[in-house]
């Protein structure tokens, strides 16, 4: 029903923080469930992390798709984490996640961006041109650049978006603060809506990763913002009316005689 990418391309803004905190955020309803699944060229951390299994995941996933899947198979290649969250790991090895999304990367895009009343929250990890998962990333409805607004990792992460946004996909910003440079800024300097500003919060994602949830963190100005972000990008995927508009649009009315400093740092 919807496959949403997170990525970076410099640095370590945290992507899987991000992802994985959209992810226990999103809304569902009715029959529609969400999935989480790394396809991380660099290699999974969920395993290691919440101390999983390196199976079911990603690799079997890979093998049994060989042969066709429906939606209800899918489950069986996923785990939970603390809280419930369906999961897909990715192997730690990067040799092993890079072959798996050489060969598989591109058709486990297109089958989960096809699948019917499930909501897929993928960590694609550094999307460098090299990456494999740049043809997952390919079927997306939704590319979100995660970055820390610095002309260090604005300008290469830009570069790496204008590609896949000639190449037909949605692709935006998620800032991990906002300094030194904000929204605005931003978004004038790349041509490119600014999703969300999300709180440089250490305490706060380090309390996530570890497992703190969203219930003893839930008054963190980081998961407050998390789920505004997890709650509007619902929305816009899946709008009430096609009256409705989304916030790339409200974001490039806004953009309007942005700063200049970004702009000459970056370009």
């Amino acid at each position: 029903m919807a496959l949403i990418c997170f990525a970076s391309q410099k640095g370590s803004p945290g992507v899987t923080l991000t992802a994985l905190a959209v992810a226990a955020a999103w809304p569902t309803g009715g029959t529609r469930r969400k999935l989480l699944i790394e396809v991380d060229a660099d290699g999974g951390s969920l395993a290691l992390r919440y101390q999983l299994g390196r199976q079911p995941g990603l690799v079997t996933l890979a093998g049994a798709g060989r042969h066709g899947l429906g939606r209800d198979e899918l489950w069986a290649h996923a785990q939970e984490l603390p809280g419930g969250l369906p999961v897909i790991v990715a192997p730690e090895r990067a040799d092993r996640a890079t072959a798996v999304l050489s060969a598989n990367g591109k058709t486990l895009g297109a089958w989960l961006a096809a699948l019917p009343d499930v909501d897929v929250i993928a960590d694609c990890g550094r999307l460098s041109p090299s990456s494999p998962a740049t043809a997952f990333a390919g079927h997306a409805d939704m590319v979100l650049f995660v970055a820390r607004p610095t002309a260090e990792q604005i300008q290469p992460a830009s570069e790496r978006a204008a590609a896949l946004r000639q190449a037909g996909c949605v692709v935006e910003w998620v800032l991990i603060g906002d300094r030194p440079y904000g929204s605005v800024e931003v978004a004038a300097a790349t041509g490119m809506a600014v999703a969300a500003v999300l709180p440089d919060d250490a305490r706060s994602a380090a309390g996530l990763v570890s497992g703190g949830g969203f219930g003893r963190l839930g008054r963190s100005g980081l998961v407050r913002s998390t789920r505004v972000l997890a709650a509007e990008l619902a929305d816009r995927l899946h709008p009430v009316n096609a009256a409705v508009s989304t916030k790339a649009e409200v974001s490039s009315k806004a953009v309007v005689g942005g700063s200049v400093r970004i702009v000459q740092a970056v370009r």
